[in-house]
């Protein structure tokens, strides 16, 4: 009898999941969690109140986000095998949690503190160890979503209530963003795809090239980091562990416990993508190896923009969209191109008209 997948979350990682479970032979089903979905055709879809049904019909679950409702997660961790586990997911979602785990672990990252109520604001701002700070909600707030950059013209009374509890980090003066994309098994094995060099707009991905122009021990030590932390908590599945780069040093910037937008690029770029991976990981299948095929970008199509034009061969482009409804600057789908070598790449990203 084939395995039965359910994924929780219909976005476009959840679309993604489901198509490359399907191709490995896997039945699929998905619960909505009060969400547009962009799954249909793929497998059966479930809603919150028949979480029960959903679960009975599943053998293993997995998220496409971490954004879930807690007793959700509880509720298929409890019933289910639920991988990443709640226990990894809820540590990592969680920017508090996450920082001290990098603390406790050694893995550097930028001075932040928790601020867990609006009234105790002003006085941790005040004892902070920076004056440029950005403050983020504990939960959710990525695309520059829930972020607030403070300063002494900005003090954080424009930050509402609900908002809290919410971190503080200092900003850090970067010389560029990587990120590296992990799958662990259930055995501790691993697997690892080639580091990528991202390009940040307002807190936006803009585009990701691959393989990111580091030396091999900075390749080393950014492995050996997301290595350190995937044992500490037993983390099964796919995870993006993105860093900042200042004066050579590595500085953590945030974790993402799932398959992540950085790795779009290794449906086209590799022999098996980062969601084939992440399906063999938590349906107990044994990992394979990438096995890159050449210099890779990920571009995202964010609101109505689209290039005019289209780079010639021998860069290769593919486009994949998501089928959401349109809003300024939300991801509505992505281009991939891939070529022999990393410049040629380049140039090509440039003739698209990013800027």
């Amino acid at each position: 009898m084939s395995k039965r997948l359910g994924i929780i979350g219909c976005g476009q990682l959840g679309l993604m999941l489901g198509s490359a479970a399907s191709k490995l032979g896997l039945k699929v089903c998905f619960l909505n969690v009060n969400e547009e979905s962009v799954v249909y055709g793929i497998g059966q879809m479930f809603y919150e109140a028949e979480l029960e049904t959903f679960l009975s019909h599943v053998d293993y679950v997995t998220v496409e986000r971490e954004a879930i409702p807690e007793y959700i997660l509880q509720r298929a961790a409890s019933t289910k095998k639920l991988y990443p586990s709640f226990d990894a997911l809820n540590t990592l979602r969680q920017r508090h949690s996450q920082k001290a785990l990098f603390d406790r672990l050694n893995i550097p990252t930028a001075p932040w503190a928790y601020v867990e109520q609006q009234q105790a604001l002003q006085q941790v701002v005040q004892d902070f160890p920076s004056t440029r700070i950005r403050a983020k909600s504990v939960l959710g707030g990525y695309d520059g979503g829930g972020q607030w950059s403070l300063s002494e013209t900005k003090p954080g009374t424009e930050i509402p209530a609900a908002a809290f509890p919410l971190i503080l980090e200092a900003e850090m003066v970067i010389d560029f963003e990587i990120s590296v994309l992990m799958a662990r098994a259930h055995d501790g094995s691993t697997q690892r795809y080639p580091l990528n060099h991202n390009v940040m707009r307002d807190g936006v991905l803009i585009c990701s090239y691959v393989p990111a122009n580091v030396d091999e021990s900075m390749a080393q030590l950014a492995t050996r980091y997301a290595e350190q932390l995937m044992d500490a908590i037993d983390y099964v599945g796919v995870l993006a562990m993105e860093f900042f780069v200042q004066d050579g040093k590595l500085f953590v910037n945030e974790i993402a416990p799932r398959v992540h937008n950085t790795g779009h690029w290794t449906i086209e770029g590799c022999r098996c993508d980062q969601f084939e991976q992440h399906v063999r990981a938590v349906t107990e299948m044994p990992l394979v190896d990438p096995q890159p095929v050449g210099a890779a970008a990920m571009c995202n199509i964010l609101g109505d923009w689209f290039p005019k034009k289209l780079p010639n061969e021998p860069v290769r482009v593919y486009l994949h969209g998501y089928g959401k409804t349109l809003r300024p600057g939300r991801k509505m789908g992505h281009l991939t191109l891939i070529g022999s070598d990393l410049d040629g790449v380049v140039r090509a990203v440039s003739e698209l008209g990013l800027d």
